[in-house]
């Protein structure tokens, strides 16, 4: 697979994808985008006993001026023409990737080139958490999401499990995420227990893990 980019070093890639997110506690970088543009997500913020109603993004390191700067510059980026590219670059050799430590997919064709990165780079494991069913639908009619890509349809309230919809069900690297305050709904994160961090683990990024529960806080 060829995964040759228009950019020689990833400073020159920088000024078309801006930069990744830097997240300490896990195993990869990410690629954050404002929580204000979530187009599911900001409707639930307003909405008791939903997820995004304590949103992790919206506080925190998250509300620094520069991470909020940075956030919108990656929105802004991804309708460049050479973002693929640039984002190729960047992840360069990574192993594993996550996509939106904040925000979430903005449209048909931002997934799009999610997928298109996804097929151009075979060798690193990309995670998406998202709540923009739709979208993943959208896209699943007429096309195959690669089998790097791992969409996990995350949980839009505490203690309600995520459902697929039948359209999507039997297409192994869709699964899911929950939230519960007692009783995982799956197999439960231990993060909480290891001061936020991976560690070793890599259950977002494995299919066989139908659907990982965090703990709320």
């Amino acid at each position: 697979m060829n995964t040759i980019t228009l950019f020689k070093n990833k400073e020159d890639a920088k000024k078309i994808a801006h930069s990744l997110s830097i997240t300490s506690k896990m195993p990869c970088n990410s690629y954050g985008l404002p929580i204000a543009q979530c187009k599911t997500g900001s409707k639930l913020a307003k909405v008791k006993g939903s997820v995004c109603s304590k949103c992790y993004a919206s506080k925190n390191s998250y509300v620094w001026k520069g991470t909020i700067n940075a956030a919108q510059k990656r929105l802004n980026a991804i309708n460049d023409p050479l973002w693929i590219d640039a984002m190729i670059k960047l992840i360069g050799k990574s192993e594993y990737f996550r996509w939106h430590d904040s925000g979430d997919i903005q449209s048909i064709d931002h997934f799009s080139k999610i997928c298109e990165i996804a097929i151009r780079m075979p060798k690193t494991l990309f995670w998406i958490p998202t709540r923009e069913v739709g979208i993943i639908k959208e896209y699943a009619q007429n096309n195959i999401i690669p089998n790097n890509l791992i969409v996990r349809l995350s949980a839009m309230f505490i203690d309600k499990e995520v459902i697929i919809p039948k359209s999507l069900q039997g297409i192994d690297n869709i699964v899911t995420s929950n939230v519960h305050t007692i009783n995982p709904i799956g197999k439960e994160c231990h993060s909480y227990k290891n001061n936020g961090e991976c560690g070793s683990c890599r259950d977002c990024w494995n299919t066989d893990i139908k659907s990982v529960s965090y703990k709320a806080h």
